[in-house]
């Protein structure tokens, strides 16, 4: 469910495997789902998605939407250390994991059914919409 998986946490996070992710391209829509979220646009949203990210081991992210989500991802990327240190300071985890998960890398893919995003030829969404 977007932003408000990686905040609500718990079932929202699952791992993709081959079987998951078969004979879905021809479907139109989402089946990872999607969800606008308020919380993610606070700074207490946030470190609970990080949280979330840091519990499951996760030190990749792929965001695919337009504006709010990439704009989301980036103020995810900047603040990511502050919320490392933030958990760490609060005894959330411990200094290990923080250094395990010492660096968040994030892909953005631009998800649009308007297709107006400059610099692409074809955003995600554009064909099935």
């Amino acid at each position: 469910q977007g932003y408000e998986g990686l905040v609500e946490g718990g079932d929202n996070i699952k791992q993709a495997n081959w079987l998951s992710v078969s004979n879905i391209i021809q479907l139109g829509g989402t089946v990872i789902g999607s969800a606008r979220c308020k919380a993610f646009t606070t700074r207490a949203g946030r470190l609970r998605a990080a949280r979330n990210l840091v519990e499951h081991g996760i030190t990749n992210l792929c965001v695919i939407g337009g504006d709010g989500s990439l704009t989301g991802a980036d103020i995810f990327r900047s603040e990511w250390g502050g919320l490392l240190d933030e958990l760490l300071r609060e005894g959330q985890i411990s200094e290990e994991v923080a250094r395990q998960n010492s660096r968040l890398n994030i892909v953005g893919l631009v998800g649009s059914i308007d297709n107006d995003f400059c610099g692409t030829d074809m955003t995600i969404g554009t064909d099935s919409a």
